[in-house]
């Protein structure tokens, strides 16, 4: 996912750079969130999935490879273009559409998957596009992703948002919660190392 706005690093921090970060991960499985909201809904069994900054895909091969129609955004072309030359083949299950979250048409879906994506959506965007996911959800339908909070590496950069726990909880409401996980770590960015501090979330539309 290409962030939104542009990025104030902090002290010894890497600014991501995006096309080194997409070689690096093509190879890399899919995220053990994305595999609990799998275990969760199923087999795809033709079903509809959106995966929001899907970046070079491997969570799109993922969930093609459990029989999910998968539309696929990112507005990096160079990403895509991996992701392109990943999918042939995946029996027309897989929707690529280049576009920044504020400009994508989400349809309706049983999955909504957005791996450390949104908050890349700058503050001004962000209510409208989570407007968005959570009308893009069918009853039953499940969110999957991550928020960062307040204490992660790149808080305070322009163009990203934030939340802290009660944000998170707001963010949520009339949703059935079935997974929340709030972490803190040192760990490794696209721009190199970083701390961490994310809200891991999967959360469901009432039937």
């Amino acid at each position: 996912m290409t962030a939104i706005g542009s990025r104030v690093p902090r002290e010894g921090e890497m600014v991501p750079r995006w096309e080194e970060y997409h070689a690096r991960t093509a190879g890399r499985g899919p995220r053990p969130l994305l595999l609990r909201a799998c275990e969760l809904l199923g087999p795809g069994a033709g079903r509809v999935a959106v995966d929001l900054g899907c970046g070079s895909g491997a969570d799109v091969l993922a969930l093609a490879g459990r029989g999910w129609a998968v539309t696929a955004v990112d507005r990096d072309p160079v990403a895509l273009d991996v992701l392109r030359g990943q999918v042939r083949g995946s029996s027309g299950l897989v929707k690529v559409v280049q576009a920044s979250f504020t400009e994508a048409v989400l349809p309706q879906a049983h999955l909504v998957h957005a791996g450390y994506s949104l908050p890349f959506c700058a503050p001004a965007v962000f209510p409208g596009v989570w407007a968005a996911v959570r009308g893009a959800l069918v009853p039953g339908g499940v969110f999957a992703g991550q928020f960062l909070g307040p204490r992660d590496g790149w808080a305070g950069a322009d163009g990203m948002t934030f939340h802290d726990a009660r944000e998170v909880g707001e963010l949520l409401g009339g949703l059935e919660v079935c997974y929340l996980r709030e972490q803190e770590w040192e760990g490794q960015s696209a721009g190199g190392a970083k701390r961490w501090h994310a809200f891991g979330v999967l959360a469901r539309r009432p039937c």
